[in-house]
């Protein structure tokens, strides 16, 4: 029994010791207070925690049994709050319990936050030391809460260890500790460089995508214990000084003021990872700091970081002047530096000298205004400066010289159980005033079809699609009049059909100029009409917006001249007589009216013969039968055989009528009326109208 005195006494000497040396410190009750320790319970709602009394770990050098063995006593408070009053704790053995030199919550509700106080004392000595608990809810949707995280730092590229943090007191001697960890309060499966010893998870080879929220869980009993740390990655740790950027270092930078006016010298530089130590940057002339200076007019900025990535920085900071003057100009000097050394660059504040400033910002101003101006103007009015260009200095097209015609012109005409007012007017711009226009007034020559070809059957035959090949293949420009019922019809599908013609528009040999006369999205087959302007090669768009379109000063002549082959040529008269050359059969024939010549043409044959009938086929709207020329006849001849003609006046009277009528003569295989419309259209020779033979010969379809 006297063994243990000796342990005893030195128990006391240094309790004593230790008392007497905190005594020091002060305490109006006698006790020495040693405040809130350093160390913080974090944990959440829900789990349990053991709150050790920190006398023992770190302020006496007892332990709990020593203590008790020399006759102290531990006691336990609770307090909101430093200063608040301190009441006994009344443990209920169940959910929160003393046990030996700390509290154990099994679990913890959030009233538990606060201070807790173990207080160690007898009759003659008093010691107290306060411990802090916050108990907390998870963030929403998370499985931790922020304001209880732990944090570590990794550098890339290297390898790291995440510890699960205080966790000791809920591992079972000689048991291995199940502990699952989670990502983003995610389960993950992990990489292979990525492993897991005992409560340790081990990155060998750290990446920037490693960066983020790592959960350790384990179980105790029937409790779940969380501990949640923030990873963040940063580059290796530099052994480099600072990188100047601006001004370049070994490089004197010339910087010109003005005086009495303001400037600023702006410094910026990159730095490496160097920990958690700031960026040290400043200015400085000569060999003075900017803030030994006496002028109160030159500042430094505060520093600001323009980029960061993985713990990198680019920063900046300014020398500001808010007037300089003469006594300001001189040589000031960046510095940059770090643990591994520093930099400098410099830059000579110069007085700018003040030459011609004024006339030269107004002849920039001016410049720049004409500027503006000639563009606006080109833009407003682009087609007019190159029609004036092309009529006094362009030239005719080389490539276009063994071509007969300037334009072949395709056009679908409109059914007559389709006539309204629109495909009327569509018809007569189509029909009337596009060839009148392009002809008369601009004098260029044009190939119309339904005018210049002699159809000998089907417009779909061999020969008459060789024919319409040839012409085009003829012809400078293509002209398409796209109209709904030219998209309806399909009216591009002869120069599908044809190879010669299909490759012109895929190679670019022709030049195409698209007439769109109406809104054609929303009708049949327009689909393919997108899909024919991609396959041409050389395509123009002109939209045709009704009749004040006709008018000739209007945008669209205008567009469509500057598509049209550039010709010298005097724009074709009214009544201009035909050239010898260009006669032919009707080189003695002269024009007359489209009234006269069919109202005359009717009485004259009416009058010979009573017995002969012609049937007219009129496809125009009643308001253009004034200009309208008739294609075809059919006429009952008198078993005679001869069929007299009548000069109109001193004029002769000319039309297409066949070969046959004109011989005085009929066919003696069958008449008119026996043959099949398609034969006897087949077998008729029609003479066709030149476009010169008559005054209004455009609209001779």
């Amino acid at each position: 029994m006297k063994a243990p005195i000796p342990h005893l006494i030195l128990f006391y000497v240094t309790l004593a010791q230790s008392l007497k040396v905190v005594t020091k410190r002060g305490s109006a009750d006698g006790c020495t207070d040693w405040s809130v320790d350093y160390k913080k319970y974090q944990v959440l709602v829900g789990e349990p925690v053991r709150i050790k009394c920190a006398l023992f770990y770190g302020y006496i050098r007892a332990n709990y049994t020593l203590a008790q063995s020399a006759g102290l006593s531990l006691m336990w408070y609770k307090s909101t709050g430093p200063g608040d009053f301190e009441e006994p704790i009344a443990f209920d053995g169940i959910r929160m319990s003393k046990e030996e030199d700390a509290i154990w919550f099994r679990p913890t509700v959030t009233e538990d936050s606060g201070l807790y106080a173990c207080v160690i004392r007898n009759s003659t000595y008093c010691m107290k030391v306060s411990i802090s608990l916050a108990v907390g809810d998870n963030d929403t949707g998370f499985c931790y809460n922020s304001k209880m995280k732990y944090f570590e730092k990794a550098e890339l590229s290297k390898s790291k260890e995440i510890l699960c943090p205080e966790i000791e007191d809920f591992i079972m001697p000689y048991r291995e500790p199940e502990i699952k960890w989670y990502k983003e309060c995610k389960a993950k499966t992990w990489r292979p460089s990525i492993i897991m010893k005992r409560d340790t998870l081990v990155i060998r080879e750290v990446r920037e995508d490693d960066i983020g929220n790592y959960t350790c869980e384990l179980k105790y009993g029937s409790f779940l214990v969380r501990r949640t740390t923030e990873l963040t990655v940063t580059a290796p740790l530099t052994d480099k000084p600072p990188k100047l950027l601006q001004p370049l270092e070994n490089k004197l930078t010339i910087q010109e003021a003005q005086i009495g006016s303001t400037a600023n010298l702006t410094c910026r530089a990159f730095f490496g990872y160097s920990g958690d130590v700031s960026p040290l940057i400043y200015w400085m002339k000569g060999e003075k700091f900017i803030e030994d200076l006496d002028e109160k007019r030159v500042r430094e900025s505060d520093i600001r970081v323009l980029r960061e990535h993985l713990g990198e920085q680019e920063v900046s900071i300014s020398l500001i002047f808010d007037s300089v003057e003469d006594a300001d100009l001189g040589n000031y000097s960046c510095y940059v530096e770090n643990g591994n050394g520093r930099r400098h660059a410099s830059v000579l504040l110069h007085k700018r000298e003040l030459m011609y400033t004024v006339e030269l910002a107004g002849g920039l101003g001016a410049i720049l205004l004409l500027l503006v101006c000639l563009v606006t103007l080109y833009k407003c009015y682009k087609i007019e400066l190159m029609l004036f260009y092309r009529n006094h200095f362009g030239t005719e097209e080389l490539d276009g010289d063994n071509k007969d015609f300037d334009a072949y012109l395709s056009y679908t005409k409109v059914d007559p159980d389709q006539w309204n007012q629109e495909t009327g007017e569509e018809e007569r711009f189509a029909l009337e005033i596009l060839p009148d226009m392009l002809e008369k007034h601009y004098g260029y020559k044009l190939f119309i079809p339904d005018r210049d070809l002699i159809p000998t059957g089907s417009k779909l035959n061999r020969s008459y699609i060789e024919d319409v090949a040839r012409c085009v293949d003829q012809s400078k420009r293509l002209i398409i009049v796209m109209t709904p019922t030219y998209v309806v019809r399909r009216g591009w599908s002869i120069f599908e059909l044809e190879t010669r013609l299909r490759n012109m528009l895929i190679t670019g040999e022709i030049k195409v100029i698209l007439i769109e006369c109406s809104e054609l999205r929303g009708i049949m087959n327009y689909q393919e009409v997108e899909t024919l302007k991609h396959t041409i090669k050389l395509l123009t768009v002109i939209k045709w917006h009704g009749p004040k379109c006709n008018k000739l000063n209007s945008k669209f002549w205008k567009r469509l001249q500057y598509e049209m082959p550039f010709k010298r040529i005097e724009p074709i008269t009214h009544e201009q007589v035909l050239d010898v050359s260009e006669q032919g059969p009707f080189g003695e024939l002269q024009t007359v009216s489209a009234i006269s010549m069919a109202a005359a043409t009717s009485t004259a044959l009416a009058t010979a013969h009573p017995d002969i009938r012609s049937t007219f086929h009129n496809t125009y709207h009643t308001q253009m039968r004034q200009k309208h020329y008739y294609r075809s006849y059919e006429y009952d001849v008198p078993p005679t055989g001869t069929l007299p003609l009548t000069s109109i006046g001193n004029q002769h009277t000319y039309c297409n009528i066949p070969m046959t009528l004109i011989n005085g003569q009929r066919p003696q295989t069958k008449t008119n009326r026996e043959q099949h419309p398609d034969e006897a259209h087949t077998n008729s020779a029609i003479l066709p109208l030149l476009p010169r033979e008559t005054s209004i010969s455009s609209v001779i379809w």
